[in-house]
């Protein structure tokens, strides 16, 4: 048994917790961005071209690198392009596929 009595004792964190019961604290956080399928149609010359691309990366890197990562690549390298040199490769490769 107790020889002391408790009267006096502070609270515990879990009283104190109980007694304010404010707002109840979120576990997560959602993730901001969701990741979203998008669909592009391709010509056959593009195709090509990604087809070429994969193969000439998957075997500098020793191991298969996926065509989506190779696109998620492209997009990073064309947010740090020229925005002339990128403008004139996407009217070459318009005028390329009439």
């Amino acid at each position: 048994m107790a020889k002391k009595s408790l009267t006096d004792a502070a609270t515990s964190k879990l009283a104190r917790r109980e007694e304010e019961k404010g707002e109840t604290p979120g576990l997560l956080s959602p993730r901001k961005t969701q990741r979203l399928p998008k669909s592009f149609r391709l010509g056959a010359i593009d195709i090509e071209r990604l087809l070429r691309l994969s193969k000439r990366l998957s075997e500098e890197a020793g191991r298969p690198i996926t065509d989506t990562n190779i696109l998620k690549g492209l997009l990073l390298l064309g947010e740090k392009a020229n925005a002339r040199k990128l403008l004139t490769a996407i009217k070459d490769t318009v005028f390329e596929s009439i």
